[in-house]
């Protein structure tokens, strides 16, 4: 559904090298927090992190993802916009509130309406990147890096 990875749907392994050749610290693994009602999506996008040294943690709703990230903060949180319970958009202004210093990437597999470009009100709300589904997985885990500078 989202990464063209190839046969088998394997990571790559230069996408990985970087966290193979270095044996993180107790606390200097970056930890990632997947917000999204996909079962699917959710599952996978776990394995992928971490299968790349990134530890991951899923949420099904905003309801969910804020009460992990009160409990164990994520330095990234990957949220989709539209799900049922507490959508996207109220996720991203709570988590905004709540934890100012936090790395928000919103995303969404629905097409945007004509005249209404859902990115740019999750950027007004304070996701930092945004990626429509299907996107290459490599992306986001080059997102993920990039805000967090490992």
């Amino acid at each position: 559904m989202l990464a063209k990875q190839g046969q088998g749907g394997g990571l790559s392994p230069a996408l990985c090298i970087k966290s193979a050749f270095r044996l993180p610290f107790p606390g200097d693994m970056t930890r990632v927090l997947v917000i999204d009602d996909s079962d699917d999506f959710r599952k996978l996008a776990l394995r992928w992190f971490q299968s790349c040294g990134i530890e991951a943690e899923g949420a099904a709703d905003g309801v969910q993802g804020l009460a992990l990230q009160r409990a164990r903060p994520a330095d990234v949180i990957v949220t989709d916009i539209f799900m049922p319970e507490k959508e996207g958009i109220e996720t991203i202004h709570e988590l905004r509130r709540e934890f100012p210093g936090a790395k928000i990437i919103a995303v969404t597999g629905y097409e945007p309406l004509r005249n209404y470009d859902v990115f740019e009100v999750a950027r007004q709300a304070g996701a930092v990147k945004t990626f429509m589904k299907p996107f290459k997985f490599e992306d986001l885990v080059a997102a993920v890096r990039e805000l967090t500078g490992a």
